[in-house]
């Protein structure tokens, strides 16, 4: 109820300060300097409508304009928060908000590291050509590990079953919904 109040009287302090500073500059003569206080008067609207301004992003952002608008919403804000941070685990898994899923582009992006720091030692003129060979070779194995993780080969018969599974409960449920 506050916060409420607070919210339309920073709004209309922000509108009647704007509209007070146009009508001054419109019929007064504007010579003031900045910096010069025998010509610097006035401006107190100006420094009102920047506080105001920050008091209305402060309210926004840490949702007490919406609470205190519709109190009874405050915990579902807050359920919307915990919902979001929940889905991100979902996100890994699949490619909600993304073109491919998350572990498809990380695996990219540790190809591309890989192939850098390749790159890097081939180039090394400090490291000895025995080294290089050495290190070369362990990240080529390292490079071509990284697929091996995600064969479908590789996985377990229980883990295939249980994606099996998952995958035919979203086909009913995309189903349902079209």
């Amino acid at each position: 109820m506050i916060t409420g109040i607070l919210t339309f009287l920073t709004i209309f302090a922000v509108i009647g300060c704007i509209l007070y500073g146009r009508k001054l500059i419109k019929t007064e003569k504007v010579d003031a300097v900045f910096g010069n206080p025998e010509k610097a008067k006035g401006g107190t609207h100006w420094v009102i409508v920047g506080s105001s301004f920050l008091l209305l992003v402060w309210l926004y952002y840490s949702w007490d304009m919406a609470k205190s608008f519709y109190p009874k919403s405050a915990n579902e804000l807050c359920q919307v928060a915990k919902v979001n941070e929940s889905l991100r685990s979902l996100k890994y898994l699949f490619p909600i908000d993304e073109r491919e899923l998350k572990s498809t582009s990380v695996i990219k992006i540790e190809g591309k590291n890989i192939e850098k720091y390749f790159n890097k030692i081939k180039n090394s003129p400090n490291i000895d050509s025995q080294n290089k060979d050495k290190l070369l070779k362990l990240l080529t194995k390292t490079k071509n590990t990284i697929p091996l993780l995600t064969n479908e080969n590789l996985l377990e018969t229980k883990t295939k079953i249980e994606i099996k599974k998952i995958t035919d409960k979203i086909n009913i449920l995309t189903d349902e919904f079209q």
